[in-house]
């Protein structure tokens, strides 16, 4: 009987992880047809996502795993506050971009950019930022919003990335629709707002004085006429992994293109997964996260106020308009919040 019992909890969680080993395996096959290889550094991230999710499974939930992005946050928007302020500069990040800490500005109403220590710039330090506040205003008590609310706005703010700091205040304001008592927290919120308005916050929003929205258009517009313009076989089964480089509305050969150190895509994650892997890739993709997907369609989660669940919404909210989910110095925590909502569903602890 105990045998039987090992048998079928242990096919159960193969059940559970087979959506994972199913789209490594086919990474591993499109890159063995695509570039004559069988591993690239994708599929070993995923293949650490899955291990991730082995150990969360098998852990379960625990408190200093629940917490420890609360201290993330807190780290990540002070010093975010900090290098503006101070005009902190810890030199070069590895891809001799962006300064970690400040990025001083040309334009007259920015004194600069914050960033922070991982890949990406400060669109991405904001990103980080905001889906690990988000997680913290649910996660901890209503007396942390006080602390919350003000450091993840102003140190959102201080990157002037303006899509994250969007998405916060939305996801502030749904979490202050969530308590008794909302004054003082909307009060905390204008507050906040005020501040960020004595550096520039209305001249960032009526002003695109980096073209960044621009560029964003093209990039997504070019992608789909790349799209529908290629060869079905491509669509379908994808073109691999770094094989090619977004720039305004072009998408041009990676092999060809040195005017920077790393690739970059559309500035959607959705388009570049279809551009990586295809629609059978970007199905495959999607089966992982099959469990919210239905949740979500069929109005399960409506009531569902989980802090794992929140900051997953974040990302894929963030996810339009970034390359968010290919940047895994950020997206490791989509897929820790992803593991973890699962494990909450499973035990039903919230």
């Amino acid at each position: 009987m105990y045998l039987l019992f090992n048998i079928e909890n242990v096919s159960l969680k193969i059940e559970k992880y087979m959506y994972f080993v199913f789209f490594i395996f086919y990474l591993i096959i499109q890159n063995f047809f695509v570039n004559g290889e069988f591993l690239h550094s994708e599929i070993l991230r995923f293949g650490f996502y899955l291990f991730l999710f082995i150990f969360i499974s098998l852990v379960g939930e625990k408190n200093y795993i629940n917490t420890f992005p609360f201290y993330i946050f807190l780290f990540l928007s002070s010093f975010s506050i900090l290098s503006y302020l101070f005009s902190i500069n810890l030199g070069k990040d590895i891809y001799q971009t962006w300064n970690i800490g400040i990025n001083l500005s040309d334009i007259e109403y920015i004194k600069g950019r914050t960033n922070g220590f991982q890949a990406g710039g400060p669109n991405s330090f904001a990103d980080l930022i905001t889906v690990t506040g988000i997680y913290s205003m649910f996660r901890m008590e209503s007396s942390y919003l006080r602390v919350i609310i003000p450091f993840s706005i102003v140190g959102c703010f201080f990157t002037y990335s303006r899509f994250s700091l969007i998405v916060l205040v939305l996801f502030i304001l749904f979490r202050i629709m969530l308590q008794d008592k909302k004054l003082n927290t909307v009060l905390l919120l204008i507050g906040s707002l005020l501040i960020c308005v004595n550096f520039g916050l209305i001249d960032r929003f009526i002003q695109d004085d980096n073209s960044g929205i621009q560029d964003r258009v093209e990039m997504q517009s070019g992608t789909l006429q790349y799209v529908s313009e290629d060869s079905i076989i491509n669509n379908i089964f994808g073109r691999g992994y770094d094989n090619f480089v977004i720039k305004g509305n072009e998408v041009l050969d990676s092999k060809n293109f040195d005017d920077n150190p790393f690739s970059y895509g559309p500035h959607n994650s959705y388009l570049f997964i279809l551009l990586n892997y295809g629609i059978v890739g970007l199905f495959l993709y999607g089966l992982i996260f099959k469990d919210l997907i239905l949740s979500l369609f069929k109005l399960r989660d409506l009531t569902n106020y989980s802090p794992n669940l929140m900051a997953i919404m974040a990302f894929l909210l963030l996810s339009l308009s970034s390359d968010l989910l290919q940047n895994h110095s950020v997206s490791w925590f989509f897929y820790f919040s992803y593991f973890l909502y699962l494990n909450e569903k499973e035990n039903s602890t919230f």
